[in-house]
C-alpha cells in the first residue's frame, strides 16, 4: 500500500519535538505493515504561503505518483481539498488546534471554517476525543476516535537515584504558548513552595532520549493547559509511571481515570490543585509513582495497538 502523508506538523532543526508524535505514527504503521509512505511537509511556521504553494504541488504529486490512500494531519494541511479533490480515498486526521481557539479570533475562525469545509471531501476524520466528536457531529458517519499511541518499548519507568531529592515538577510544554496556562502552573508551586522545596522542568523542544530521562526524574507531571486534543506527554508520563495532575482538557479524563496517584482539576482554581500535589508529595519518593503503564495498555493507547486500528483504517478505504 502506496500512503502519501501530508502534514504541517513534523520536527523541524529549530523545533524537534514538533509534530513528533505524527512522525512517530507515520514510522510505526511503516514498521508493523508493508506500507511505502512519502511525506509531504507544509512549513506554515516558515512562510504562510507555504500553504497556497501545497495546492498546486499536492496536485501535481497525486497526479504524477500513484497512493492507494492519502492521510492529511491538521485540517488546514487539506487546504488544498478546496480547490482540487483526488480521485484517492483522504483520511484527515485533527488535533484540536484548528477547531478551538489557541491563538487570535480571525486566526481561529480561518482555520475552523477549512477545516469544517475540508472535511466534506474526505472519506474519513480522525478525532483525538470527545469534545470534538460532539462539535463534529454532523459528519458523524466519518468519525473515528484513535489518539495517537504512546512507545511503551521507548517510554518506560528507569529508577533514578538521587541524594536530598526536592519534590521536581514537570512542565508539560512551552510556557511561552498562551494554551498550556503557564500563570496558572506558577501560582500552583509558589504555593508548593511554603509547603516544600520544589524544582521545576520545563519539557519543552527536548530530544527523545531527553525527554524519556526527564520524565524520570519527576515526581509530579502537572498540565494546566485550557486547550489540549489527547497531550502526547501525558500518554508518555503515564508509561513511565508518573503521578499526573491535570486541567479536564481533550481527552485527560479518560487517560488518567482510576490511575493510582493521578487527577483531574475540573477548575483553574490553584488551591483546588494544591492539596493533591501536597498529597503526593508527602509520599516517599518511591511511591510517588502511577499505575498508568498498565493503564495505557488496557485502553489500548500504545504505539503498536494504534497503529494497527489506522492501518485497518486504510485497508477499509482501499
Amino acid at each position: 500500500m502506496k500512503v502519501l502523508y501530508i502534514t504541517n506538523m513534523y520536527p523541524v532543526p529549530d523545533y524537534i519535538y514538533f509534530g513528533i508524535h505524527v512522525r512517530e505514527q507515520i514510522d510505526a504503521i511503516q514498521s508493523q505493515f508493508p506500507v511505502e509512505n512519502e511525506v509531504y511537509f507544509i512549513n506554515g511556521r516558515l512562510s504562510k504561503w507555504n500553504y497556497f504553494k501545497s495546492i498546486s504541488e499536492i496536485r501535481s504529486l497525486v497526479n504524477t505518483k500513484k497512493f492507494d490512500v492519502i492521510h492529511v494531519h491538521y485540517g488546514l494541511s487539506a487546504l488544498f481539498l478546496m480547490f482540487y479533490k483526488p480521485q484517492v480515498p483522504v483520511v484527515v486526521t485533527l488535533h484540536s488546534g484548528e477547531l478551538f481557539q489557541k491563538k487570535g479570533y480571525i486566526n481561529h475562525l480561518l482555520q475552523k471554517n477549512i477545516t469544517l469545509s475540508v472535511i466534506r471531501n474526505v472519506e474519513k476524520v480522525i478525532v483525538l476525543n470527545d469534545d470534538m466528536i460532539r462539535m463534529l457531529a454532523e459528519h458523524e458517519e466519518k468519525l473515528v476516535k484513535i489518539p495517537c499511541g504512546t512507545d511503551l518499548d521507548y517510554f518506560k519507568e528507569t529508577p533514578v537515584k538521587t541524594v536530598n531529592k526536592k519534590f521536581t515538577i514537570g512542565f508539560p510544554g512551552n510556557k511561552a504558548r498562551p494554551e498550556k496556562n503557564y500563570k496558572l502552573f506558577q501560582e500552583i508551586v509558589d504555593r508548593l513552595r511554603t509547603y516544600c522545596e520544589v524544582e521545576v522542568i520545563e519539557f519543552h523542544n527536548m530530544k527523545r532520549d531527553d525527554v524519556v530521562a526527564n520524565l524520570n526524574k519527576i515526581d509530579l507531571l502537572l498540565m494546566t493547559s485550557t486547550i489540549e486534543g489527547s497531550p502526547q506527554i501525558v500518554k508518555e508520563g503515564l508509561a513511565c509511571n508518573k503521578a499526573i495532575i491535570s486541567t479536564a482538557v481533550g481527552d485527560v479524563k479518560d487517560l488518567l481515570r482510576n490511575v493510582v496517584n493521578c487527577y483531574v482539576i475540573d477548575s483553574f482554581d490553584p488551591e483546588e490543585f494544591v492539596l493533591p500535589a501536597k498529597r503526593i508529595a508527602s509520599l516517599p519518593p518511591e511511591n510517588r509513582k502511577s499505575d498508568g503503564r498498565e493503564h495505557l495498555v488496557k485502553i489500548g493507547l500504545d504505539a503498536q495497538n494504534v497503529s494497527k486500528t489506522v492501518y485497518k483504517l486504510y485497508e477499509q478505504l482501499v
